[in-house]
């Protein structure tokens, strides 16, 4: 009696396996090579050169987010440009020395994702942030190891806001139809920056 029910049980076990290998997702258009049509997009972006060691981090992250870790597109469609402006602030203080223990790095990041197949015409722009916490150490050497933690830590989690803010664009840009999309501008730099998803 055990026997034919782990029979049965192992039976119905391959079956769902094997269904489910065939089972492909209904929504999203897919390519001939199996690839989504916004992964194939998101491949033809190419992020500009961002200044600075936290620039460089970030255009990193961003790369291998975009293409996978794929050799990265000649002459790709999308040009993601991005200037970031980064500050310090203390937020515990020891009050025996009047030294910070502990800051806050805040950085704000500036994006224009152009399209360069029609003459430069913005897809999305506008701006996000990040920040990350530190130790303040009263050896030098330290805290600035401490800062630079802090900052391929920002990196990674601006490259995967703005992953997901150029995704929505390309996506909602592929729904809608070229002819559909609204003209666009560059973000105002005394607007606030926002969440991703809260372009609209």
């Amino acid at each position: 009696m055990i026997g034919s029910t782990l029979i049965r049980l192992a039976g119905a076990a391959l079956v769902t396996g094997f269904l489910g290998g065939c089972l492909q997702p209904v929504h999203g258009p897919r390519l001939a090579n199996g690839q989504s049509a916004t992964s194939a997009q998101l491949g033809e972006v190419t992020v500009d050169r961002i200044e600075g060691y936290l620039g460089y981090q970030l255009k990193s992250e961003l790369d291998f987010l975009l293409t996978g870790g794929a050799a990265p597109v000649r002459n790709s469609r999308y040009l993601l440009k991005i200037k970031t402006q980064q500050s310090k602030a203390s937020s515990i203080i020891d009050a025996s020395t009047g030294r910070a223990q502990i800051a806050t790095l805040q950085i704000e990041a500036v994006y224009v994702l152009v399209d360069q197949q029609q003459g430069g015409k913005i897809k999305t722009s506008g701006k996000t942030f990040a920040s990350a916490s530190f130790d303040r150490s009263q050896m030098r050497f330290a805290t600035l190891r401490a800062e630079r933690d802090a900052e391929e830590r920002v990196a990674k989690s601006l490259a995967e806001r703005l992953r997901i803010i150029v995704t929505t664009a390309l996506a909602r840009e592929a729904a809608s139809g070229a002819a559909g999309v609204p003209e666009l501008s560059a973000p105002d730099p005394d607007a606030p920056a926002r969440e991703p998803g809260d372009e609209n």
